[in-house]
């Protein structure tokens, strides 16, 4: 049994996620693989990821036991990105997560060159991590989002933390101040929250039952991840992706930000960095040089700048350019009569 202990002033720091963590969903997705569950809304996802199957995916593997999930595989909406950071991730939760994986059996040559911090193991596991993403992340990428923010509206529908705890799972029992659910086997565990409050995450790839991360760190707020309702099998919905042509005129991000914008606009600066999984800072540099481009515009109200594409930016992502105006004809002169 998991016990969560809330302290006063925990229930008021408790928020659900208003968006997939799509890191998680990538391990998580990695971890029903592992786990071999069946599940017959995730059929068509399996049959497609098994149809494109690339063989040093199963490198992933060796980073789990049936209760062990890695929290360093690090998504980002550019795979190269996401190849980047997972290959750069601290050393610390690294190290530490192995150390536990091999604590049940013995680690296999690749995870051990990771825990060891070897350049050649980090880089693999990159390239291994942003290959998978593309496969079995990236075309449901719309889907997952779409389930995440619906149920993040139906919790926040229900008002009252203490409803929206006690709706969370048919396995979960609030009773103030404790948040408890069952764990595999028999063991016991108790998490004071001390001020820290929960992150409630919905998640699509999740467990049956909800599953506690980040709780070690004193430093950083808990995450319960818990499963969201799917309510119908997960489908491939491929996002439109800018074409080659405007990737090598913008680059990979910027034309996803152009994309973005176009899509979800008009958006705030933090609402594209969400959509791109990038920093906010990083986001508001790329919306300036599209702004100063002509291919969108920025309005500000306050503190909050909204971008918005231009007829310019839509045209160059359909590849259609607008006609040029003609230039106006000159007025007769007298000489010319």
């Amino acid at each position: 049994m998991l016990r969560i202990i809330f302290g006063t002033d925990d229930l008021d720091r408790v928020r659900v996620a208003e968006r997939p963590d799509m890191s998680m969903e990538l391990s998580l997705s990695v971890h029903g693989l592992v786990s071999g569950r069946c599940d017959p809304r995730f059929q068509v996802w399996r049959n497609r990821l098994r149809a494109s199957w690339n063989p040093r995916t199963a490198l992933l593997f060796d980073l789990y036991t049936p209760s062990a999930i890695p929290e360093f595989l690090a998504v980002r909406r550019d795979p190269g990105a996401t190849e980047s950071a997972t290959a750069e991730a601290p050393e610390e939760p690294l190290r530490d997560h192995l150390r536990s994986v091999g604590g049940t059996r013995q680690l296999s040559a690749f995870a051990r060159g990771v825990a060891a911090g070897d350049r050649r193991a980090r880089r693999l596991l990159g390239n291994v991590t942003a290959d998978y993403q593309t496969r079995a992340i990236d075309p449901y990428r719309r889907q997952i989002e779409t389930i995440v923010t619906t149920d993040h509206g139906r919790r926040r529908r229900l008002g009252e933390p203490d409803r929206v705890l006690a709706s969370l799972h048919p396995s979960v029992s609030w009773r103030r101040p404790v948040l408890s659910f069952p764990l595999v086997g028999a063991c016991r565990h108790d998490i004071r929250l001390d001020g820290r409050g929960l992150l409630l995450q919905p998640c699509v790839f999740g467990p049956r039952r909800p599953v506690i991360a980040r709780f070690e760190d004193p430093g950083q707020q808990p995450v319960l991840l818990y499963p969201a309702r799917i309510s119908g099998p997960l489908q491939p919905e491929p996002e439109p992706a800018p074409s080659r042509n405007l990737t090598a005129l913008l680059g990979q991000t910027r034309a996803a930000a152009l994309e973005a914008i176009a899509t979800h606009g008009p958006c705030s600066t933090k609402d594209l960095a969400g959509l791109l999984d990038i920093s906010t800072a990083s986001a508001s540099e790329h919306a300036t040089v599209l702004a100063d481009s002509g291919l969108t515009t920025k309005d500000r109200d306050g503190r909050t700048v909204t971008h918005r594409p231009t007829p310019l930016g839509r045209a160059l992502l359909s590849g259609r350019l607008p006609a040029p105006t003609p230039a106006p004809t000159p007025a007769p002169t007298p000489d010319s009569v």
